[in-house]
């Protein structure tokens, strides 16, 4: 304590505080405005990142999806039916509607029931431009014969003898040798909408079978696929089928189903020679030469519009050609992974590495080359852009559970 302020404690009276000087009533009045601007962001930062915030949370494994014109969502989800030692998979399938309804449209048990003992794992789903239908491409998954034959030995024996196994087991009667699952064939399955399945004319099966990667056409009549490296197209209400461009071998397709046409890359399949892309009209069987391509290495995909078709040339670089001038080629180094369009087609939505592993999704700009992450750098399974553009779809690793979040 100094020598003057004890001496006026001991006279009984306080020291008397320094008057507030109007140099210091200056800093505090300048800091009101600082600690306003503080508070203010503490309440509007939330909102700034409401993109962030899902609309749309489907707490189930959604093994596959896909957004319709319209923005409903199919999407499968895996079941597992145990028969002694081996697990036969069938998935069922849901539609959501945009404003978060889901109903089950296909009951794996109900769309093939036992017998036989056959499963099925969905791939893919497709819509219809119209969004009335949908292509499901999945494999087959039936029983070794070897085993089928085993269970209906056992059955016999079971009714004779009158007595279960373990009651926690299915119903089969008894106890199996371990199998392992037979070789399924790849397939596709047809529905409408609502779940009714499309029977092909003349069918013996549910299933158009050794089919991958179908799509339903906008004449609202044909489905197109492929069976290896050919292009069949199959109209359902008579059976009719067709064989596309026959002699023709593609390393590469992307559908334009709205357009009734597809982008290819194949070698020596225009006057180019050697490898290039080609545009097919689906209907009329006519090919148009676009660009002779010095390499392809992957993810040819079709803008929205249908002007402009992207794909990796090779490890890293993402090439983008103008389909009414295909000599206005935008190229950028990316690093590989599978992407889409964005809306204003200036931009793709990368995720880098593998299709099947997790990643970050970067927004990759095609003129300026920019690199901006999306959804703060959270890694993610699988995603697919809406067609209208306003909402981006995405499963998380593990539990792949699917959310629906806002674009702008």
């Amino acid at each position: 304590m100094s020598t003057d302020a004890a001496q006026l404690r001991a006279r009984g009276s306080a020291p008397r505080r320094a008057p507030f000087s109007r140099r210091r009533w200056r800093v505090v009045l300048c800091g009101i405005p600082a600690i306003c601007s503080a508070v203010v962001a503490l309440v509007v930062v939330p909102a700034a990142h409401a993109q962030g915030t899902p609309k749309i949370v489907i707490d189930q494994d959604c093994s596959a999806f896909s957004i319709s014109s319209d923005n409903k969502i199919a999407y499968a989800v895996p079941r597992l039916k145990f028969i002694k030692k081996y697990i036969l998979q069938r998935d069922d399938i849901f539609v959501a509607s945009p404003n978060g309804k889901i109903i089950r449209i296909v009951d794996a048990d109900k769309f093939i029931p036992f017998p036989p003992v056959e499963g099925f794992v969905v791939h893919s789903l497709s819509w219809s431009p119209d969004g009335t239908r949908l292509a499901v491409n999945m494999t087959l998954q039936p029983l070794p014969a070897r085993l089928e034959e085993q269970i209906e030995e056992k059955k016999e024996k079971h009714k004779q003898k009158k007595k279960r196994d373990d009651s926690d087991d299915d119903d089969d009667g008894g106890d199996y040798p371990p199998a392992t699952a037979a070789p399924g064939g790849s397939a596709v399955a047809l529905f409408r909408a609502d779940g009714q399945p499309i029977q092909v004319a003349g069918a013996k099966s549910q299933f158009v079978q050794n089919a991958t990667n179908a799509a339903w056409l906008a004449d609202d009549q044909s489905v197109v696929y492929m069976s290896g490296d050919q292009i069949v197209r199959l109209r359902p209400a008579d059976g009719a089928t067709t064989k596309l461009f026959e002699g023709h071998v593609f390393q590469a397709v992307a559908w334009d189903p709205a357009r009734n046409r597809a982008f290819a890359v194949g070698e020596d399949i225009t006057v180019y020679g050697g490898l290039a892309l080609v545009e097919l009209d689906l209907l009329r069987q006519t090919v148009r030469p676009l660009a002779k391509l010095a390499s392809y290495k992957s993810s040819l995909t079709v803008s929205p519009s249908g002007k402009k078709v992207g794909f990796f040339a090779d490890g890293d670089t993402i090439e983008a050609i103008d389909v009414d001038n295909p000599s206005k080629t935008l190229r950028v180094h990316a690093g590989l992974g599978i992407f889409q369009w964005g809306q204003s087609e200036n931009r793709v939505l990368l995720k880098r590495g593998p299709e099947n592993q997790s990643s970050d999704l970067v927004w990759v700009g095609l003129r300026d080359d920019s690199f901006v992450p999306a959804l703060h750098d959270l890694e993610f399974h699988a995603f697919q852009i809406a067609p209208d553009g306003n909402s981006l779809a995405v499963t998380e690793p593990g539990k792949r559970v699917l959310k629906v979040f806002p674009l702008k």
